[in-house]
């Protein structure tokens, strides 16, 4: 009886998770968000005055195996670019513990390690995206930044797959965005078809009826190139003009433009 109470004291210890600081626990919690995200990035989340202490946090959760990170030591060409973490089995199994994570979206975790580099590096676009907007708010306003990680249980979202839906807040007004954005090797036709969706979307009244007639969120495309960015404009205006019945705003601009310009002369609207 002693024997079999000994053993059953110790089992549990062998299923217990390594414990995480409330910081770490918030570095697990936005790669789940953002599914890639670098060491730079790190930075700016936390803008700890000590940058040394998120590489700390960040080696230890590898340490302890919540995380892992792609980086090409190795590689002349690759081994300048920072690091990007992304979760292990560990780290899914970690939230899964947690309250309100989809653990259907969490079996994707499994393939994070083996995805192909332009998936990682839309990520990393989504999460500069974040912090750009984060930067360019006002210091009343709160940002909501919501991922598909996060909308999976919205059912009444538009089907057509967008990078995040954004919400800013300041007392009762609130400004609402769907976010895309386009990679050099999308095809030239996606941005209007995408375009075409939404209008589509709008005219089945589904977002009115679920969202008790919020203002329809305003559609930001964010494109690779100048002359990308151009043939949307043109194709854009005439898929709007025909669609006199929908009340719907579209603001464009490319990637290097909200990199380098000045935040208050960008974004481009198509009409």
């Amino acid at each position: 009886m002693r024997h079999t109470a000994i053993k059953q004291t110790i089992k549990p210890l062998k299923n217990k998770l390594p414990k995480t600081t409330n910081s770490q626990t918030k570095i697990i919690k936005n790669i789940y968000k953002f599914r890639f995200i670098n060491t730079y990035q790190f930075k700016k989340i936390f803008n700890h005055k000590d940058p040394t202490m998120v590489k700390e946090w960040l080696k230890d959760l590898r340490e302890k195996g919540y995380i892992d990170m792609d980086y090409k030591r190795n590689n002349i060409g690759e081994n300048r670019n920072p690091a990007k973490y992304f979760l292990t089995p560990l780290g899914r199994k970690f939230l899964k513990s947690q309250k309100g994570f989809d653990i259907a979206f969490l079996e994707r975790v499994y393939k994070e390690k083996g995805r192909k580099p332009v998936f990682k590096n839309h990520c990393i676009d989504i999460v500069d995206m974040y912090l750009f907007l984060r930067s360019q708010k006002d210091p009343d306003e709160e940002l909501k930044f919501f991922t598909e990680s996060n909308l999976t249980k919205f059912k009444y979202f538009p089907k057509t797959k967008f990078d995040a839906y954004i919400a800013l807040q300041k007392k009762s007004r609130v400004r609402r965005f769907f976010l895309h954005i386009f990679s050099a090797s999308d095809p030239q036709w996606l941005p209007v078809q995408k375009l075409k969706d939404y209008i589509k979307y709008y005219d089945e009244n589904t977002w009115q009826e679920n969202t008790e007639n919020s203002s329809f969120p305003v559609l930001l495309f964010v494109l690779p190139t100048e002359s990308f960015k151009y043939d949307v404009l043109k194709e854009g205006q005439k898929v709007l003009q025909e669609a006199i019945t929908v009340n719907m705003q579209l603001f464009i601009e490319t990637k290097e433009a909200i990199k380098t310009k000045d935040p208050k002369h960008i974004w481009q609207k198509v009409e």
